[in-house]
């Protein structure tokens, strides 16, 4: 499969870092520091710390970052570079397939019809042109469609060539150099660009101390609904004392007011004599 044509060329006069012969495939691996300006166009800018590129289809140079392929030579090596190989190519017949099934015949049909429509205007009138039109735009939205139906095919075909590299190399151990690639990714990032992660630091350190302030200002909104809650209590507690007072006064002011028994015998004594 054709891509990335123009950085394949640029290592016309290089030499390959390594050289991979596989089956109907020839890979050259070059790394990118030994090219001005590609890791800055390809990595810096794009993120992208392995490019693939080929003239032919058949012969391809694979462009890598150096820290990337030290850290990660077993995602590169030979038998996973024919894994990708057979993607490419299948890859390639999609691609093919479409552009002989659908996208010429359209293209065929289109130019015909705006040929019609130049020495033909007239004759077909208002209606013939707006009848032509009508084609065009309904073979615009079919190639569209097909369009979008063979990109999901070609991303079930890397789908598989993921899995059968996870099969060779076994679960644990793609798991891990997934790990690990993504991992050198932000090392790399974050040496570049040192000055962000102080501005990431000082953000962190702000809403450390932000969360101390809310947590502060909870506490003392926390102490004083317990000093409310308190002086509350004691409160309602004096009123009680305070009503019990009463009520004991109460009771003995109606015991002050009742007639005692040697009373009314002294009473009853003093009107006997009376008498």
């Amino acid at each position: 499969m054709k891509m990335n044509q123009k950085l394949y060329e640029l290592a016309n006069e290089a030499e390959p870092y390594e050289v991979q012969e596989l089956e109907g495939h020839r890979v050259e691996i070059f790394l990118m520091d030994s090219f001005e300006g590609v890791k800055e166009e390809y990595v810096i800018k794009n993120g992208k710390f392995a490019v693939w590129t080929s003239l032919d289809g058949v012969n391809y140079r694979l462009f890598l970052e150096n820290g990337y392929y030290e850290k990660l030579k077993d995602l590169y090596q030979a038998p996973i570079n024919q894994i990708w190989m057979d993607f490419w190519d299948n890859a390639d017949k999609i691609s093919s397939k479409f552009s002989k099934t659908f996208v010429y015949p359209m293209m065929g049909i289109a130019v015909l019809l705006a040929v019609l429509s130049i020495f033909l205007g007239d004759k077909m009138g208002s209606w013939g042109t707006y009848g032509i039109l009508g084609i065009l735009l309904v073979m615009f939205i079919g190639m569209i469609f097909i369009n979008t139906q063979t990109k999901k095919k070609i991303v079930n075909e890397n789908v598989k060539a993921r899995d059968k590299v996870a099969e060779y190399l076994g679960g644990k151990r793609f798991d891990e150099l997934l790990d690990l690639q993504k991992e050198y990714m932000d090392d790399f990032y974050k040496n570049l660009y040192p000055e962000d992660n102080l501005d990431d630091d000082a953000s962190e350190e702000a809403v450390r101390e932000e969360n101390k302030a809310i947590d502060a200002n909870a506490s003392d909104v926390e102490e004083d609904n317990e000093a409310s809650k308190a002086t509350l209590e004691n409160e309602e507690a004096k009123e009680a004392v305070d009503v019990e007072v009463v009520e004991a006064e109460v009771v003995a002011s109606d015991e002050d007011s009742k007639p005692s028994l040697d009373d009314a015998i002294d009473a009853l004594e003093d009107e006997t004599k009376n008498n």
